[in-house]
């Protein structure tokens, strides 16, 4: 029997938790960039943290789909389609993506975490356009309300990350407005739309980030009072409003010494 590396070392210390998604970086040697570990019941996937996360170079390219991109481009004359194979090394490349981002989202990597549910986004594209089969295009396309939910909670953790609590809001309503013109496109029953899991941990997000501008600043809650009472018209209310965040702001200004 040839001599191989046993991995309890790496795990013993470090539980597998079944409730949450557990990742963390780690330095590789000889390399410019960390390398992100997730933990899995049955040990440790680590991960590039750029370009394929196994490192590969499918025929040569960056990724399979640069590759499929390229090959529809130079054979679109030829009406080149993409068979079972081709929507195979796609769809294995969705998985590696998306192993990585689920690790980057909790070690609050946003900008990684954007860059790589665009990228699977991009392969649901190419597939729905070019697939030889309706049934291998679903196969992608069932996923991609979470990809958008995950796309969309990155960009709005990066908005809330610099306090524009505002702008991360209308992210998300952006994102859910997306959800659900896709829903609406594959013809779907209008209360299993309403039962969407990704609209709902959306909108929990939203709940979440006022509450957050509630506790660490008054003031962006009152805005956002501000703009709800103008749009409701409520003129009245909308003057308290300014007085009051006006008032904060005052008080919250530094003060000058007189000579």
């Amino acid at each position: 029997m040839s001599k191989h590396l046993d991995i309890t070392p790496l795990i013993q210390d470090w539980n597998f938790d079944p409730s949450q998604v557990t990742a963390r970086m780690v330095e590789v040697e000889n390399a410019e960039l960390p390398e992100v570990q997730l933990r899995l019941d049955l040990g440790i996937l680590q991960m590039k943290l750029n370009g394929r996360p196994d490192g590969q170079q499918p025929h040569g390219y960056e990724s399979a789909l640069k590759y499929y991109r390229q090959r529809i481009l130079t054979e679109r004359r030829s009406g080149y389609r993409l068979d079972g194979d081709a929507c195979s090394e796609l769809q294995q490349e969705c998985v590696q993506v998306y192993y990585r981002y689920l690790a980057l989202m909790v070690l609050k990597d946003f900008d990684r975490v954007i860059r790589d549910t665009a990228h699977s986004m991009e392969i649901f594209d190419l597939v729905e356009k070019y697939s030889e089969s309706e049934d291998i295009m679903w196969d992608f396309l069932q996923f991609k309300p979470y990809v958008i939910m995950m796309n969309t909670r990155a960009k709005a953790e990066k908005l809330a990350a610099n306090v524009q609590l505002n702008e991360a809001i209308e992210q998300i309503e952006t994102g859910m407005n997306e959800i659900e013109a896709f829903l609406v496109k594959m013809e779907d029953d209008p209360e299993s739309i309403q039962d969407c899991q990704e609209l709902s941990m959306l909108e929990e997000l939203i709940r979440d980030l006022r509450e957050r501008g509630d506790e660490e600043n008054p003031v962006i809650a009152l805005k956002q009072k501000l703009q709800h009472a103008v749009r409701a018209e409520n003129f009245e209310e909308a003057a308290k409003l300014r007085d009051s965040i006006q008032k904060i702001e005052v008080e919250a200004a530094p003060q000058t010494l007189n000579s």
